[in-house]
């Protein structure tokens, strides 16, 4: 039943990753209730179930963000198989998702600006402490990937799948294919439009002397993939973190709304259109302080 599912999401259009995550998480929802897909669940197994990952008599508790990701899945999951008739109740059918008691997204993250250019430095530092031939492609190519994550806020998997023809370079836009298969176009920044530049500059030098490179149509490629794969993109920037704080493709697209939001005066219209989301209360979220801003601003209380 878990293949039918599969299929099913595949015929939807759904990214591999968001294919592979919903049936992951689907049967891990069933593996804790050892139940089969077809047996019978009830919503308060559901809550059960919620109650034990929140509480965690033993070992660790699930975060929020990962219960209602799970909570997706069986919601999808579910609506399928009633569709069908493979089961005759939806248990999540009156499940919402669990709240935090205060409304701060504590799992959004992004850089600041110091960060952000202690980042730079930091791939800089890199390049010189490699003595092989690659050094320099895989600095050039590391900095304009994280370029554009910040700077056009794409997702990891857009990333991946950007090839030579999504960018114009005349009319300075990106064409970016995002979640079910829904087309954006995205206004390359100068400071952007100069990194791109000098990315495609070198990537067409290095396809001289690279057949892979030269038939590769993707923008960024590995050392042994015409395509740099989601893993491998998650990995290099993994690589980069610090003692202090670790770093991940979608923490750049924070950023990007973050800073955005800045730019337009709060423009939350703008920001949504940019980032691509489907609903502006996703881009609101951005709006609300992290707790770090919270704490800075208790302290800043009069000391009397």
């Amino acid at each position: 039943m878990i293949d039918a599912y599969r299929a099913y999401l595949v015929s939807q259009g759904k990214a591999a990753h968001t294919v592979t995550a919903y049936c992951r998480d689907v049967t891990a929802f069933l593996g804790d209730l050892h139940c089969r897909p077809e047996d019978p669940i009830t919503p308060a197994d559901v809550r059960k179930w919620i109650g034990q990952a929140v509480q965690a008599p033993t070992g660790q508790p699930l975060k929020v963000t990962t219960i209602n990701r799970h909570l997706n899945a069986l919601r999808s999951f579910y609506a399928w198989a009633t569709l069908r008739g493979a089961v005759r109740d939806n248990p999540l059918a009156p499940i919402r998702d669990v709240k935090t008691a205060d409304a701060t997204p504590e799992t959004i993250q992004w850089l600041t600006e110091e960060e952000f250019a202690d980042l730079l430095d930091r791939l800089r530092q890199s390049s010189k402490t490699r003595h092989h031939s690659e050094a320099e492609a895989k600095y050039r190519r590391d900095r304009a990937v994280i370029y554009l994550l910040t700077y056009a806020g794409l997702r990891v998997q857009e990333l991946s799948q950007l090839t030579l023809r999504d960018i114009d370079s005349d009319l300075h836009r990106l064409r970016v294919v995002g979640k079910g298969q829904k087309v954006r176009t995205i206004p390359i920044a100068r400071l952007l439009g100069y990194e791109i530049d000098d990315w495609l500059t070198f990537r067409t030098l290095q396809a001289q002397t690279h057949r892979m490179i030269a038939e590769s149509p993707y923008v960024f490629y590995s050392q042994r993939s015409p395509q740099f794969s989601v893993r491998g993109i998650q990995a290099m920037i993994a690589g980069y973190s610090t003692a202090t704080k670790t770093l991940t493709p979608h923490m750049f697209r924070h950023t990007f709304c973050k800073w955005m939001l800045k730019a337009t005066h709060n423009d939350l219209e703008k920001v949504r259109r940019l980032a691509g989301h489907r609903h502006i209360e996703t881009t609101a979220r951005y709006l609300r302080d992290a707790f770090s801003d919270l704490a800075d601003a208790v302290d800043a209380l009069p000391p009397l």
